[in-house]
This record gives C-alpha cells, structure tokens and sequence, in this order.
C-alpha cells in the first residue's frame, strides 16, 4: 500500500454516502494524508425537491470546512468551496476555477502539503489541474457523464477529453468505460467497485427494524439511489402481478414517484446512515437490480451488486452488462414476466453460498485499494522514469 502520500481528492460529498472512491481512499487514510474537495456536478438544476434540499446542503458546507478531531486524526481534511451551477457559462466557469484554487491552495498552506497525487472522480476538475503542483493526474471513471439526463454533455465531453489527455493515470470502472476512456501510451485499468462483505454480511445476524418487519412477506428489496436508472415500468408491473407481496425501497429518490406511490405494496424510506443500512436490509428477502438497459445503464458497475451479494440472500436483476459477468450468482430478467418468474423462483431455492463466496473473495474494498495503490506506484514511477 501506498505509504506518506498527499492526495487532493475532487469528488462528490465525503460522508453523504459512501462509492468507490470515498471507500478506496479510506483505506489510504492510515498512512496517507487526503485533502478532499466537495465540488458540484455536472447537471443542470432543476426545480424538484431533491434539488432544493441538495442546494440547502451544499450552501450550508461552504461555511467552513471539516475539522473534527476524528478527521484530524484520519489524516482527512474535507472542504467545499463555494461553487455556482450552470458552469457553461463562461463566467460563471471562471469564478468556479478562482474559487476553487484558491480553497485548495490555502488549505493546502495550512496543511503544508508538497508534490501532491491529484484524484478526480469528475471531468470538469480539468479546470484546476496543474494549478498546485501535483506530481501525477489520476482520472478515476466511475460513469459515462455524458450520458445522463440534464447533464450539459457538450461541458461533459470537453472536460473529459481534455482531462484524459492531461492524465497521468486513468482507472475505469466497468469494462464499457475501460474500452471508450482509452489513452495512447499509457493503460487504462479496470478497477471494478468492491464490497464491504463483513458489514452486509452483518443482517443476517439482526433484528429487521419494526417497520420493515412488520410487512407482509415475502419482502422484495432496493436500496441506493433512485433516479432515472429504475425501470418505472417494471416495478409497477411487479406490483401490480403480486399485491400480497411488499417492495421496499431505501434511499434518496431523485424522480417522480406519485405514479408508483398509488401502488399500496410499494413502500420507499428515506435515506439510512451507512452503519444502520444491515437493519433494514435484514428483514429483506429478495434483493432486485430493477435498471433499465440502455446507452446509460450501458457503462455502469452497479455499486450495490457485490452488496447485495453479500448480505447472502438471492438477487435478481435486468442483463447489465457488468451483470451478467456475475450471471451464475445472480438471476437475470430479460422480460417483464422473466423478471417476476425469476423472483418467484428465488424465493423458493436458496442461494448458491460456495459460488457467492467464490465471486466475492478478493473483492473487499482493502484489495481494491491494493490494486489502485498499485496502479499509482506504476504511474509515479512512469512519470519519474520520464523526467530523469
């Protein structure tokens, strides 16, 4: 593992939910010092209540940064500096960029950080690269940006090529994003999501909580973000086929849901704290992938997969490209009706645990971190060779 490293890390919210790279650099922590910078997404705004209340967040982290002794403590310092949407407009894009290095660059004073690894998660952290003397660029894709609905793609595309060609080191999620983020003379990696397998597999030795428990059986269950990847369509369908069964959803929803609210079996609670999610996941009985196959499910790793999995209870699923690498631990649902058949029959027959444990073992976040602090080593030692 990488040892006495500085990274500044440009991402989404640090604690607000933990993804690959909030894992991966966690697992840094102990012998490395992270500067993580909140920064805004790539999306347009909108007037919906998800948008209103992630704006009242991020405006309410602009007013000082984190500085608990825990953080201290864990070599992690995190700050949000002040950002404004709608960075296509050029001014706006440049205040972005002043405000944004002149944030780092005065944490990075304080913290007395030198010749730092730079991280980005996103294309448009292009605009600071180069700005405080980092020794490589490492572009982590976890996502086709350019794909998602509202994003402004034109910014998207241009941040990210710029970005590739910037790059010292580019490290894909999915085999998709491996094949289209590819950089002549120096390799792109694939680097799919790991699994906190002891905390998933934590539920099958808890109490479900009360409102969960309590539902009619058999429990069919989701949990992570819903937004414009869940097939609406195919989880009415599923409700309205068997109304004696519950669905349950966990997790800040970013769409419309009064269509499916109408459908009294299926039940949505807000988001949980990480440490509290193997509750609620406990009283579940079947776990469903329920996304929609198109060109933005195409290049996704479903960050959930490898954990539902581990919670060691059958999981049924749309064919995901990355899924169906996975398709002799889990069912797949081509159709609506095969969807459905597939849940029925996973009720019915226990899950394969000798081929589970054989697809999970090496996939816990601390090997995952192994391998990309292997993949840095690599660069740092292609940029030195280089520069000699």
């Amino acid at each position: 593992m990488i040892k006495g490293a500085n990274f500044i890390v440009f991402s989404d919210d640090w604690g607000r939910h933990p993804f690959s790279c909030m894992h991966i650099m966690k697992k840094f922590l102990p012998q490395n010092r992270i500067l993580w910078v909140n920064t805004i997404g790539m999306r347009r705004p909108r007037f919906t209540l998800y948008d209103f209340w992630r704006s009242v967040e991020k405006i309410g982290s602009w007013f000082g940064r984190s500085t608990s002794k825990e953080n201290l403590k864990a070599n992690l310092m995190v700050i949000s500096p002040v950002m404004i949407p709608y960075s296509n407009i050029p001014s706006v894009r440049t205040f972005n960029r002043i405000s944004v290095i002149h944030a780092v660059k005065k944490e990075m004073k304080r913290l007395r950080f030198d010749r730092p690894i730079l991280l980005t998660t996103l294309p448009n952290a292009v605009d600071y690269l180069g700005s405080f003397g980092e020794f490589i660029d490492i572009y982590y894709c976890v996502d086709e940006f350019s794909k998602w609905p509202g994003v402004m793609k034109g910014l998207v595309e241009e941040t990210e090529k710029r970005l590739i060609q910037k790059a010292h080191l580019i490290v894909a999620t999915s085999e998709e994003l491996q094949k289209s983020k590819n950089k002549p003379n120096i390799p792109t990696y694939l680097l799919t999501h790991g699994v906190d397998i002891g905390h998933f597999k934590s539920c099958q030795s808890l109490e479900p909580i009360s409102s969960i428990q309590k539902l009619y059986r058999p429990v069919i269950g989701y949990f992570g973000l819903f937004d414009e990847r869940p097939d609406a369509d195919l989880i009415e369908y599923l409700a309205v086929s068997k109304p004696e069964w519950s669905f349950v959803f966990i997790g800040p929803v970013k769409v419309d849901l009064e269509t499916l609210k109408k459908n009294s079996n299926l039940h949505f609670f807000p988001p949980v704290p990480y440490n509290e999610l193997p509750k609620y996941l406990a009283g579940i009985d079947v776990y469903i992938i329920p996304y929609k196959v198109n060109e933005l499910s195409r290049y996704i790793n479903p960050l959930k997969l490898k954990e539902c999995l581990a919670t060691g209870k059958p999981v049924v699923s749309t064919p995901l490209p990355e899924v169906l690498k996975l398709r002799e631990a889990v069912r797949i649902g081509w159709t609506k009706e095969e969807f459905l058949e597939e849940i029925s029959e996973a009720l019915s027959k226990p899950i394969d645990r000798i081929t589970v444990e054989k697809i999970l073992k090496g996939e816990d976040w601390s090997f995952k971190a192994e391998q990309m602090s292997q993949y840095i080593e690599e660069a740092i030692n292609r940029k030195s060779s280089s520069t000699c």
